[in-house]
């Protein structure tokens, strides 16, 4: 299982004055709330927070399909370094966090699973925007078929992902993988996520 979430910190909905009044008691649980206000960087903060819950929601999707993202039952726990822990009932979750110039970036995975992890961001090109072959969702998949081209040796255009009713599947050479896959995308930034068991390669 696993899930990716980005955030455009420069977006409109990300500033601090975006926000309905109560989004915090809303959105956070009471520790995730006492992490907000002991931060020297609440703002950012807040969507570091917001990232780790996304992205476990969608690896818990994976799993249960009908999960609901209700966001104050997935409860972040940040640990050493750039890592969290997130919790929604008896699943655990492990986050690996990025903080990049203007964006936040979060991956997580099924607590115990021993995977390589392939993720990146790119920022979508200003004079793309409003072009239909250059949407985010087009950007984030041609970004991850160039990178997991590149990790299992074919070429990006070998590489293709289709939609399996909500969820990404990945398609190497006419043949589906069954490599986990995520992608994500919001205001100037696309990125991706894919698991790939260390024994894993095309022939």
């Amino acid at each position: 299982m696993i899930g990716n979430d980005v955030v455009d910190l420069g977006d409109a909905e990300t500033r601090a004055g975006g926000l309905h009044p109560r989004f915090d008691a809303r959105v956070f649980a009471l520790e995730e709330r006492e992490v907000l206000a002991s931060s020297d960087h609440p703002d950012r903060q807040r969507w570091i927070l917001w990232a780790a819950k996304e992205s476990a929601y969608k690896a818990a999707r994976r799993c249960d399909p009908r999960i609901v993202f209700s966001p104050s039952r997935f409860v972040v726990r940040p640990s050493a370094g750039n890592e969290a822990t997130v919790s929604v009932g008896d699943r655990r979750f492990r986050v690996a966090l990025a903080c990049g110039r203007g964006y936040v970036h979060a991956v997580a995975c099924a607590a115990g699973e021993p995977k390589d992890l392939y993720a990146a961001v790119a920022t979508i090109a200003p004079e793309t925007v409003g072009d239909d072959t250059a949407s985010p969702g087009v950007a984030a998949r041609g970004l991850a078929a160039a990178i997991i081209g590149e990790v299992l040796g074919v070429p990006p255009s070998n590489v293709t992902i289709r939609r399996h009713g909500r969820l990404p599947t990945l398609w190497v050479r006419g043949s589906s993988r069954p490599l986990p896959l995520s992608l994500s995308h919001h205001g100037r930034f696309v990125a991706f996520a894919c698991a790939i068991h260390r024994h894993q390669g095309v022939r």
